[in-house]
């Protein structure tokens, strides 16, 4: 995934196009973004494109997830190693919890928090409507950026895994207008955002959202055995008329 180094070309990707995209993606980092996540496949492979859109373990990134229907292990697995991140994750790291389920993703007395969750921030979102996931995610938008002595561009990264059950309790038009207050938000303080529906991309309720993103990520997994790898990603930006090749994740 494309988003601290760069996105290795399909063997059919033309090499003009391919270095128009990438141009436009280091574009989408230094001003702002939001990426919708999309694909018919496992989730294991959402946490993986996940933790590449959250930054790499080796460089100073400030993360918040939004959680719906993520596990702890996870949350876990898409965040960097705490041995070799340059600050602590407890540091760096905040968890918006919105399950729907009462349950805490990062308490250290829970069973099920990996150990290297605990003690990370963690808000849990008591009231039932959308609105006050989108105020306690814009929020902790903000604390981050008010408590960071400095930040680049992409230094901030946010994501939200996934919008399944907010599509299953709201209309796509009140999921559209959140995801439009974050993504603000998120341009504001020139970040990257990501969320994930894991859906085709031809479904009616991520055609509903392309509008309301930057660019779309779509997933699919292969055949190791012919492709050398077991999962693609694809790279979309509609308003641009752009589309990338197949390319592995």
């Amino acid at each position: 995934m494309a988003t601290d180094g760069p996105l290795e070309r399909g063997a059919d990707g033309p090499p003009d196009d391919f270095q128009a995209f990438v141009n436009l993606l280091n574009e989408l980092k230094a001003t702002g973004c939001a990426l919708l996540v999309v694909g018919d496949t496992s989730r294991d492979l959402f946490t993986r494109a996940s933790g590449q859109l959250l930054g790499d373990a080796d460089v100073l990134r400030h993360r918040v997830l939004a959680v719906t229907d993520a596990t702890p292990t996870s949350v876990a697995e898409r965040l960097p190693d705490p041995a070799e991140t340059p600050r602590p994750l407890t540091e760096t790291t905040r968890v918006v919890n919105h399950a729907e389920a009462p349950r805490s993703v990062t308490a250290a007395t829970s069973p099920d928090t990996p150990p290297e969750l605990a003690g990370i921030e963690e808000v849990r979102i008591a009231d039932p409507e959308l609105t006050g996931l989108q105020s306690a995610l814009c929020q902790a938008i903000d604390d981050v950026r008010a408590d960071a002595a400095r930040l680049k561009p992409a230094d901030l990264r946010v994501g939200i895994d996934s919008l399944a059950p907010l599509l299953d309790h709201y209309d796509v038009e009140v999921v559209a207008t959140c995801l439009d207050a974050v993504g603000d938000r998120v341009r504001a303080h020139d970040a990257m955002a990501h969320y994930v529906l894991p859906r085709d991309y031809d479904a009616d309720a991520v055609q509903a959202l392309v509008p309301h993103v930057d660019a779309v990520v779509e997933l699919r997994a292969v055949d190791p055995g012919a492709y050398g790898h077991d999962a693609q990603q694809r790279w979309r930006v509609p308003r641009e008329n752009v589309e990338t090749e197949w390319t592995p994740l």
